[in-house]
């Protein structure tokens, strides 16, 4: 606000809408990437170069606040291999959210999360100051019972449960990005979301949390938790 008061328009990038709509900036675009990936997919200078040009324009816009919403998700840095890349854990495909079959899938992928925290000689903190389990339990309340009392007072349900399911997906990519055969961004994707206990309990939570009457778990439910192209393909 100093900047804009001198004269100087700026405009931002958010990655979690909630706060930038409570922040209310002069002018931001909202993109629906992972946290940590705000222009998108890596190793794709076209689409960031969009990313970037969305921002940009919204500079020419006089008064403010302006919160965009950027139109598409990232596109996959590299076709997928189908015969590249197999989890070498193996785990029954899940008809259906079990809290049960989830807690045992993150038990089985715990010595490759400890071999990936080894290699990387650090472990991330999580987002949402809860063990993975932690997560995965609230999760599954979650799906249960939407409008479920968050479980930290300072934040909106919608941005409690979000910091809870990136710390549940963080796990779960640490774990695969350690096992063999150097599985790429996509390969881990697709499997996480289709044959994964971890990504049928999100896709239940989405649509248990879409009715909601809290509106931050709509939003969250609706437009974050989801990518568009796991949404929109029945596969």
């Amino acid at each position: 606000m100093y900047l804009e008061a001198e004269g100087i328009a700026t405009t931002q990038i958010s990655l979690v809408r909630e706060h930038t709509a409570a922040i209310r900036p002069p002018r931001a675009l909202w993109v629906p990437f992972p946290l940590g990936r705000p222009l998108g997919a890596p190793n794709d200078p076209a689409f960031q170069r969009r990313v970037l040009m969305s921002a940009l324009t919204l500079l020419e816009a006089a008064t403010g606040p302006i919160l965009a919403d950027f139109p598409d998700d990232a596109p996959d840095s590299q076709p997928p291999d189908e015969g590249a890349w197999v989890c070498p854990v193996s785990f029954p495909a899940p008809a259906q959210h079990d809290p049960r079959g989830l807690r045992a899938e993150i038990a089985e992928l715990a010595p490759w999360h400890e071999l990936a925290v080894q290699k990387s000689g650090r472990g991330a903190a999580p987002l949402s100051g809860l063990s993975v389990l932690e997560a995965a339990d609230v999760i599954a309340r979650h799906i249960e019972e939407p409008g479920h009392a968050p479980y930290r007072r300072d934040l909106s349900a919608g941005l409690a449960l979000r910091l809870a399911c990136e710390d549940l997906k963080s796990y779960y990519f640490d774990a695969l990005s350690a096992q063999p055969g150097n599985p790429s961004v996509e390969e881990m994707q697709q499997w996480f979301w289709r044959a994964s206990a971890a990504g049928k309990a999100l896709l239940a939570l989405r649509d248990a949390c879409a009715a909601s009457e809290d509106r931050s778990l709509r939003i969250f439910a609706t437009r974050n938790l989801v990518p568009r192209s796991v949404s929109h393909d029945p596969g």
